[in-house]
Parts: structure tokens; C-alpha cells; sequence
């Protein structure tokens, strides 16, 4: 992912979002609601652990996402004040990277996760270890975000208040994940690491703010479809059995012609 990031930024696709106005301000919309719904997935957590001191943590980073939201919400609405934006609609702009788009009672987060708390589907274990793999990506993002964001003071300071959260959230969930491995579930922890690094994809883009990137949103999911989409097809298609004409064979009774 680092390796991805960092060929992105000196390609000079996301310089390009954050120096047009509109792009931005639909870019910090989308990590705005991102962050949000993982806030409410993370108060759900804390009520359903049982381990104090991690319901702590969970708590604390409940309000973290919250802030962080808060924080791209505002500076959202200040671009669009200082370059009289139409803000009205930007909702409409993602709907080409909505997954529940034409699926009834299909409800998903912002990160492409169903809206039921993700713990109950998942575990304490396995919780912590998507969150670790997901903190550890955010980082990453929102590093090169700062980095590309030297023009504008106000939009890089929020990158680097964001990442001193996100250096902690790493922290605490690793320390879990090893309190874990201590007690002789390293095996556990290994897979729910791999589970959750071999399945954060769709959650990376949407952390890149691609349902509001345009251009650059099309191109990762030309990417995807050629890399991922099409050759599961052709081996399902080579795999389906042959459906050519067959004529039946019919014994003709005597009398018939």
C-alpha cells in the first residue's frame, strides 16, 4: 500500500485533487463521512468488549474519529465559502462508488462495510486486528495527504493533527495484538492480521476519497477490474460445462415416420 501511495503521488493524479477547489472540498466530504461511520462502529465496540481497559481505548478512538470528521467537515465548508461552491449535490458525486446503490435493505458504511457493528461479525480479536491494518493505512494516506498539501497551510495542519491520532491508534492496537500473541494465540492473531490486509482493498480506496476523485476514481477501478474482475470470470467461464445444440436421440415406434 505504501509502495501504491507513493507511485500515486509522484504520478501527480492526487496533487491534482487538492489543487481544484471543488475536487477538494468533495474529497474532505468523503473522509469526513468515513470517518464518522467509524466512530459509531467504534461505540458500538466499546459497549460489547468485556476487557476494561480495552473498552477504554475503543472509547477514546470512538471520539478521535468523531473530531477527525468534525475537522474535515469544517474545512470542507470553508473552501466552499472562500470559492462560493455549490454544495448542494455533492452527495450525488459518489454515487458511482456507492455499493448498497440498487440493492434494497443493503446498508453500508462509508468504508464499504455492512452497518451492523463489524465486532459482532468479527470478535475481539479479529476487531482489533482490521482495526490495526486500517490505522496502520490511514497513516499512510494521510502522510502522503500532508505531504501534498503544502499550499495550503489550513488543510495540512488538519493531516498532521489527524496523524498524531492515528500514531496512537496503531499503538494500542498492536499492543493488544501482542498482549494476544503472549498468551499463545500468535497463530490467532497471524491470520486475523492476513484476513484483514488481503480484504482492506476496497476500504483503502475509499479512504483515497475515489468516489469523489473522478477521473483518478475510474482509473483504480479500471485497475481493479482488469486485475481481480475479469480473470476470476474467464476461469469461471473456462470452468462452465458446454451448452452447445444437442440432438436427442428418439426410438420411433412401429407405424412411425
Amino acid at each position: 500500500m505504501a509502495t501504491f501511495l507513493t507511485k500515486l503521488r509522484s504520478s501527480g493524479r492526487l496533487k491534482a485533487v487538492w489543487h481544484d477547489p471543488d475536487r477538494a472540498y468533495k474529497t474532505l466530504c468523503s473522509f469526513s463521512e468515513t470517518e464518522r461511520d467509524g466512530g459509531k462502529d467504534l461505540e458500538r465496540a466499546a459497549r460489547r468488549v468485556s476487557d476494561p481497559e480495552l473498552r477504554g481505548h475503543l472509547e477514546r478512538h470512538a471520539r478521535d474519529e468523531v473530531k477527525h470528521a468534525d475537522l474535515f467537515r469544517t474545512r470542507a465548508l470553508e473552501l466552499a465559502n472562500e470559492f462560493a461552491l455549490t454544495t448542494h449535490g455533492d452527495e450525488t458525486a459518489d454515487k458511482p462508488y456507492d455499493l448498497s446503490r440498487g440493492r434494497p435493505g443493503l446498508e453500508l458504511d462509508a468504508h464499504g462495510f455492512f452497518s451492523a457493528g463489524l465486532i459482532d461479525e468479527l470478535g475481539d480479536l479479529e476487531y482489533i486486528a482490521m482495526l490495526h491494518v486500517a490505522e496502520e493505512r490511514a497513516a499512510e494516506l494521510f502522510t502522503v495527504q500532508s505531504s501534498l498539501t503544502d499550499h495550503d497551510p489550513k488543510t495540512k495542519a488538519i493531516f498532521e493533527e489527524i496523524l498524531i491520532d492515528e500514531k496512537y491508534h496503531v499503538a494500542y492496537t498492536k499492543t493488544f495484538l501482542d498482549k494476544w500473541r503472549h498468551e499463545g494465540r500468535e497463530r490467532e492473531v497471524s491470520n486475523a492480521l492476513k484476513t484483514a490486509r488481503d480484504s482492506r482493498l476496497l476500504g483503502a480506496w475509499k479512504r483515497l476519497g475515489l468516489r469523489s476523485a473522478g477521473g483518478f476514481g475510474r482509473v483504480l477501478l479500471f485497475v481493479f477490474y482488469w486485475t481481480l474482475v475479469l480473470p476470476f470470470g474467464f476461469i469461471a467461464r473456462l470452468r462452465k460445462p458446454a451448452t452447445g445444440l444437442v440432438t436427442p436421440s428418439v426410438e420411433l415406434n412401429d407405424g412411425q415416420h
